[in-house]
């Protein structure tokens, strides 16, 4: 019964989609750990900008990888909307960044995923939207998780990772709490 629980569960995460269908080809190495420190990398936000994972460090951060085609990601940055103002209050600065080429599958661009998911939120100056280069999305999510996110601390280390905010926030929201 669990068994066939979790296999739903997946499904209706991936939308019916092959979630290892169009993938970014593995780095050859795991995700970061927490204790870490964070990869380098960089990431063209919603205006154009390349911003780097370097950028963030003096700051405490939510680097959040998504697929703009997945219900699971659109329904976790609907939560979103709902608690940014708790995690900027929290010095938390929210960067979600939908994976390389959206892992292979079509989805709408992240412009008009934020606008619709997360609403008036999308222009809170807590949260920036944009796109991972495929070196990011590597570094990260080298298996091609649909969601997954990192809650980076101000010396840039790695202090907690986790995915679906819809369903982790309180975790997520303790977490960033008792960020340094």
């Amino acid at each position: 019964m669990a068994v066939a629980a979790v296999a739903v569960v997946l499904a209706v995460t991936a939308g019916g989609r092959n979630p290892a269908a169009g993938r970014a080809p593995a780095a050859g190495g795991a995700a970061p750990a927490v204790g870490s420190v964070a990869p380098g990398g960089s990431f063209t936000t919603v205006t154009g900008r390349t911003e780097t994972i370097a950028s963030l460090r003096g700051h405490k951060a939510l680097l959040w990888f998504v697929t703009t085609w997945c219900p699971g990601c659109q329904a976790g940055t609907r939560a979103m909307a709902g608690q940014v103002a708790r995690l900027r209050a929290a010095g938390v600065q929210v960067v979600e960044v939908e994976d390389y080429a959206d892992l292979g599958q079509s989805g709408p661009a992240m412009t008009a995923f934020g606008r619709q998911f997360a609403g008036q939120a999308h222009h809170d100056p807590g949260w920036t939207f944009g796109t991972a280069s495929l070196a990011l999305t590597r570094a990260y999510n080298p298996q091609g998780y649909l969601d997954v996110y990192f809650l980076l601390d101000s010396s840039g280390h790695i202090a907690y990772i986790n995915a679906a905010p819809t369903s982790t926030m309180s975790q997520l929201l303790a977490h960033a709490g008792g960020l340094t």
